[in-house]
């Protein structure tokens, strides 16, 4: 039995809005079902199998297959839609002029 760790991109933190999670082997048989916590499920399973993954997170579904091998066990699934995106309210100012606020312009900020 080897550690999986299953990761799902673009879902909710904590226990809100994650992702439903089953995982068949090649078999069809139910092996795990259940939500995912801060986007992440970590489960063990046979090593040098195949298995398929359903997954489900609002209306979007992503249904595929993956290998749990021996040396790498860290799978990432993204999901289209971006649901925990929060609004920041800042004061910009001129590196220049201290005291001078930064009225207009366009900034693109990118979460690591």
């Amino acid at each position: 039995m080897e550690k999986v760790k299953l990761i799902f991109k673009g879902v909710g933190l904590k226990d809100k809005n994650q992702v439903y999670v089953k995982i068949y082997d090649n078999n069809c048989n139910l092996i795990y079902e259940g939500n995912t916590f801060d986007g992440v499920l970590i489960t063990f399973l046979e090593s040098n199998k195949a298995y398929n993954i359903l997954a489900k997170f609002h209306q979007e579904t992503i249904v595929t297959t993956f290998y749990v091998g021996s040396c790498n066990n860290k799978y990432i699934f993204n999901f289209n839609r971006i649901n925990n995106i929060r609004n920041i309210t800042f004061l910009l100012t001129d590196f220049y002029y201290t005291n001078l606020p930064i009225e207009r312009g366009d900034i693109i900020l990118w979460q690591r």
